[in-house]
């Protein structure tokens, strides 16, 4: 296997690569696909940009590549303005859903495709090392209709790669894959970007996808960027109802603050009292006001009414009814019908299953306060979820 630059050793040779957008903007006519954006990727990184169809991730993307004319603002790529550059004069290249390989040539030649039509010579050596990173070497003479959909993603990425872009640009480029290959595919992605250093900017929708592969995700949402930073974080400490619900499951109780208890907050919910921390409560809150308290399904656990008298003590807990079950193999999803949320999601490992949990049984859904959020109440609850007439499947901006 041939050696390749370490993300490190990338990192102290070019202080140059990130890409930074200074108030960019797209319009069209009297629609805004992309509202006024700062945002910067840091060098080296796998940065994701995930929304629904039609929230401007896809636009952002084409105004990094320069594929679209930006209406305002400024798109650096390390030093360099680059915002009036047509793409081929910009250090990046771009992996689309479609790969667009050419069928005519062989693997090698593909990849070759961007040495030889710079003129280079001798190309054996850089695409040897490319198809090695992408393990395809003994591939290398196939046609592309002789390979699978996740090996002509890597002849893609080779392509792109080998004409050592400062950034790496993916739009959907699993989009077209079945669940499994996806899933082998995200994990090979996330594989060859530590090994180049290469900072790679990808768009997705889906919200799994962005997880496992990427450093940091920004959240769009209608042409803005609802939240940034690390998928745990993201998950864990949602600022909205949006991401809360887009990224994962979040079960959302409207409750009203009933006094401060230290750092913590204790509320009312349709007669529970329920404790959060302070720290996780995205909005200023006092004595009266209106929230609305957060937790995610995987936290909860879940207990016949009979045995109510052994959940311990200091955990916050609300009765409800079985409404229905799932079975899914690793676990069971219970929907449970409660005074404060009408349908609680409640996701139990299949551990040792109680076969009283069915529907129609009574139970006390409890979990640590520490696992509690609190966001504003003003916000939809439903807003990110597809209960919601902006969240859209399929593919767009």
């Amino acid at each position: 296997m041939t050696t390749h630059t370490t993300k490190n050793q990338t990192a102290a040779t070019d202080g140059g690569g990130d890409v930074r957008l200074a108030g960019i903007t797209k319009t069209y006519g009297s629609f805004t696909a992309v509202h006024p954006l700062d945002l910067t990727v840091p060098q080296g990184s796998f940065f994701a940009l995930l929304g629904a169809s039609g929230c401007g991730k896809t636009t952002t993307l084409r105004m990094i590549a320069g594929l679209e004319e930006p209406s305002g603002g400024t798109v650096h790529l390390g030093d360099q303005d680059v915002t009036a550059l047509p793409p081929y004069k910009r250090p990046v290249n771009t992996v689309f859903q479609s790969y667009a390989l050419f069928p005519h040539l062989d693997i090698y030649e593909n990849v070759a495709f961007g040495l030889r039509r710079r003129g280079i010579k001798s190309v054996k050596k850089q695409v040897g090392e490319m198809l090695d990173l992408v393990q395809l070497g003994e591939q290398a003479r196939k046609k592309p209709h002789q390979l699978s959909g996740g090996q002509q993603q890597r002849v893609a990425v080779a392509r792109a790669l080998i004409n050592h872009p400062k950034v790496l640009l993916l739009d959907e480029p699993l989009g077209a894959l079945d669940l499994k290959l996806r899933r082998q595919m995200q994990l090979e992605l996330k594989r060859i970007q530590t090994e180049v250093g290469i900072t790679f900017v990808h768009v997705t929708h889906d919200q799994e996808e962005a997880m496992t592969m990427a450093d940091q995700v920004a959240v769009m949402n209608a042409g803005r960027v609802e939240q940034l930073g690390a998928p745990a974080d993201l998950y864990e400490n949602p600022r909205t109802t949006f991401v809360a619900n887009f990224l994962g499951t979040s079960n959302l109780i409207e409750a009203e603050v009933d006094t401060r208890s230290g750092d913590d907050l204790v509320v009312k919910a349709a007669g529970d009292k329920l404790v959060l921390p302070g720290a996780r409560c995205s909005a200023p809150a006092k004595a009266g006001d209106k929230i609305l308290v957060g937790v995610r399904p995987e936290k909860i656990s879940l207990t016949h009414a009979d045995d109510a008298g052994s959940v311990p003590e200091g955990r916050n807990r609300i009765t409800g009814r079985i409404g229905n079950t799932s079975f899914i193999g690793v676990s069971t999803q219970y929907v449970v019908d409660c005074a404060a949320c009408p349908e609680f999601e409640v996701y139990a490992q299949n551990i040792d299953r109680d076969a009283r949990l069915a529907p129609g049984a009574e139970v006390v859904l409890h979990w640590n306060p520490a696992h509690t959020f609190g966001l504003d109440a003003d916000q939809s609850p439903l807003a990110g979820t597809m209960g919601d007439a902006g969240v859209t499947e399929g593919e767009g901006a």
